[in-house]
């Protein structure tokens, strides 16, 4: 009897021990990611931030967040920083979708699961990549362009005012530009970067307009540039067609004041929801599809109200 009794402690105690050791090492099975960013302090990405971090803490994940502010070289150094942190899963937002490659490959072979937003990365790198949550940048190039043969009456000389140069958001809407606009009358006269910047899009646009004083309208590449593009041209009191892209706060009310005649909705916070789906059904084991689209529709003032304007 008592060598029963003894057994039963000693079986007590183990399963005693056992549940205390994992209560006092939490952090061993907790799950990290890493997200190296474009930038930080884009508007975009901000929100797109906010939205990972309140995902991150409803999972309970260690999410690190570094931002390379336009930089590929500092984007580059980021990647190797969170691979060598040996973070469990990888977001990255490229500053430019070729020079990444090679670092996406590592953490690929370090067994890095890779989930690419914003912008798309170059084929090359398709292997190495888990999931792709990226709105159509085309398309919205394509949606807005669309906008602005509507506002013009298909003829007519633009400007356009460009996000980073050589980013593959902004070649691909460009392209999306010409294959419209080459099917009607209207002319791009010019194209000049602000980087994505409210500051820098005024200064690009005052120098615009006073090249081309007879301009018929304005194509803004981004919503956090368009406020500041409404502001010169009603500086200089001209009534042209501005139209923009993205959905900011700031740029769908100038949609719905009619300032601007139209724009796309790109939610960052759809985007940072998607991806931190996939983080979900990766570490689930589940079949997770590779290449989403995140919805961005062409908006005007009659369907303003839809877009969430969450940036």
């Amino acid at each position: 009897m008592f060598k029963k009794r003894f057994v039963c402690v000693l079986l007590l105690l183990a399963i005693l021990l056992a549940a205390c050791g994992r209560g006092a090492t939490p952090a061993d099975d907790q799950v990290t990611v890493g997200f190296a960013a474009a930038s930080a302090g884009w508007p975009w990405y901000a929100t797109f931030i906010e939205t990972l971090e309140n995902r991150a803490k409803q999972a309970g994940w260690e999410l690190t967040v570094l931002g390379a502010d336009g930089d590929v070289a500092a984007q580059v150094n980021q990647i190797q920083d969170l691979i060598a942190a040996d973070v469990d899963y990888l977001v990255i937002g490229p500053v430019d979708g070729t020079a990444i490659v090679p670092a996406v490959k590592d953490a690929h072979r370090a067994g890095i699961p890779v989930i690419i937003i914003g912008n798309t990365v170059d084929e090359e790198a398709d292997e190495a990549i888990s999931a792709v949550r990226v709105p159509d940048d085309y398309q919205m190039g394509k949606d807005s362009a669309e906008l602005m043969v509507e506002a013009l009456g298909g003829e007519g000389r633009i400007f356009v005012v460009e996000g980073l140069p050589g980013q593959p958001a902004v070649i691909a809407r460009l392209e999306a530009y010409d294959d419209v606009f080459g099917e009607t009358n209207i002319e791009i006269v010019d194209s000049q970067p602000a980087n994505w910047d409210s500051t820098k899009a005024v200064e690009v646009t005052e120098a615009m307009l006073t090249r081309y004083p007879d301009i018929d309208g304005i194509l803004s590449m981004d919503g956090s540039m368009s406020p500041g593009i409404v502001q010169v041209v009603n500086e200089r009191g001209l009534d042209i067609p501005i139209v923009g892209l993205g959905g900011t706060a700031s740029e769908l009310a100038l949609v719905k004041d009619g300032s601007v005649y139209g724009t796309t909705c790109m939610s960052p916070g759809a985007n940072a929801n998607a991806a931190a789906d996939a983080i979900e059904g990766l570490i689930a084991g589940r079949n997770v599809e590779k290449f989403q689209i995140v919805p961005s529709p062409k908006t005007t003032q009659e369907n303003a109200d839809q877009c969430p304007g969450d940036w």
